[in-house]
């Protein structure tokens, strides 16, 4: 049985993984999705010029990720 500490850990990793990846495939989506309605040609360089900024939204999930954990399931 896992005491409460390793259990508030795990809900950190998962937090912040999960928002990740979320905010990461839902900007990459929509991103290259308006991309391609607008009329864009080669979507890979397009997206290969953009691939920083999405991790960089992406890394905001990891940052809403440790908030939630920390107001509400620190204490698991």
């Amino acid at each position: 049985m896992m005491n409460s500490r390793y259990r508030s850990f795990i809900a950190l990793l998962y937090l912040c993984s999960v928002l990740f990846i979320t905010l990461f495939i839902i900007v990459m989506s929509f991103s290259l999705l308006g991309y391609w309605i607008g009329g864009g040609k080669d979507i890979f360089p397009f997206f290969a010029d953009k691939l920083f900024s999405y991790f960089k939204v992406g890394l905001s999930g990891v940052l809403i990720g440790f908030i939630l954990w920390f107001f509400y399931y620190r204490k698991l």
